[in-house]
């Protein structure tokens, strides 16, 4: 049996969580932290219980969406706990999602027999189709914001989401282009004066995949509603707690904070999770909007650091040492 090579986190990780705390602790201070325990204990655990459910109901979803993609081939304990691992992956080492996909690509592949243009295919339309919601919240949020709280240039926000969309688009199209995966292939042993002929065959089989999981248009729609129904989820917590705190919470104006939440995790500054970084930036979002310092700081830790954070790497962390402990499915027939 080969040796599973699931990305491991380094003394380095460690360092970034721990700059990340340190940019904690002046926004404690700030956005002061007295009331803001006073805020969380008026919050209470039944609302805490219920944020720490949906996160996990809207992850089970993400999942499901992948699960389908790979035609249920592999079986659901071990996509649920490699989803999983996906997402501790990218919360240690951000990298705008990237290192989480390589991993869900590398092990689904290693452990299960789905040949690494399969897996590669399934991940790259299981991400075009889980940032349709992504981008319908982006845009209702910004133009929230631009609509009552800006007077700005609504290009400038607005770049950002093209860029992104615009990048997706250039994925899918190449992904249906033989010719032009062969013509990037061509260059590449050119430059490094190789033969890439298995490069070549897995291209050939990567494309004849994304087309399969593109024109299966049951199959698409299954992934479209767990896309959508993970956004749903992944979104409830910053409700449950404005509704704890006795504020009815403008449903356009959960969708920007939710949006920005997101938006300041996939940016790849180095920090896991953009931890400091995010606190910051949403507890400033809040106070704009009109809540008290203290309320600011309750609902960003309870929503961010708390309920998506720590719970995302407490259980990510869980499924990794599952993972590394198990044997591989593929194997254990032979």
């Amino acid at each position: 049996m080969e040796n599973q090579e699931i990305p491991r986190i380094g003394r380095k990780n460690v360092i970034l969580i721990l700059v990340g705390l340190s940019l904690t602790i002046p926004l404690l201070i700030t956005f002061d932290f007295k009331s803001a325990a006073e805020r969380i204990a008026a919050i209470g655990i039944v609302p805490i219980i219920l944020a720490f459910a949906s996160i996990h109901i809207g992850v089970l979803f993400y999942i499901l969406g992948w699960y389908f993609l790979l035609g249920r081939r592999v079986s659901f304990r071990e996509t649920f706990l490699i989803g999983w691992v996906s997402l501790f992956v990218n919360l240690l080492i951000p990298t705008a999602s990237t290192s989480g996909e390589i991993a869900r690509v590398y092990l689904v592949s290693k452990r299960n027999g789905i040949s690494p243009a399969e897996a590669l295919s399934s991940v790259i339309v299981h991400r075009i189709v889980m940032i349709v919601p992504f981008i319908v919240s982006v845009t209702l949020g910004f133009s929230y914001l631009m609509s009552f709280v800006f007077k700005g240039d609504a290009t400038v926000i607005l770049l950002p989401i093209i860029l992104l969309t615009l990048t997706f688009y250039i994925i899918y199209e190449i992904s249906l282009r033989e010719d032009y995966i062969e013509r990037a292939i061509s260059i590449v042993e050119r430059v490094l004066k190789r033969n890439l002929e298995n490069s070549r065959k897995m291209a050939k089989e990567y494309v004849s995949s994304f087309k399969y999981l593109i024109s299966n248009k049951p199959l698409l729609s299954i992934t479209m509603a767990c896309a959508f129904l993970n956004w749903f989820f992944d979104m409830l917590p910053i409700f449950i707690y404005f509704h704890a705190l006795g504020h009815n919470l403008d449903p356009l104006l959960g969708v920007l904070i939710y949006s920005v939440s997101i938006i300041l995790i996939l940016i790849p500054i180095g920090i896991p999770g953009n931890m400091g970084v995010r606190e910051w930036a949403m507890a400033a979002l809040l106070k704009i909007i009109g809540l008290s310092s203290g309320e600011a700081l309750a609902i960003t830790l309870t929503s961010s650091t708390i309920t998506v954070f720590l719970n995302e790497l407490f259980f990510g962390l869980l499924a990794y040492v599952v993972l590394l402990s198990s044997p591989s499915p593929s194997k254990s027939f032979n």
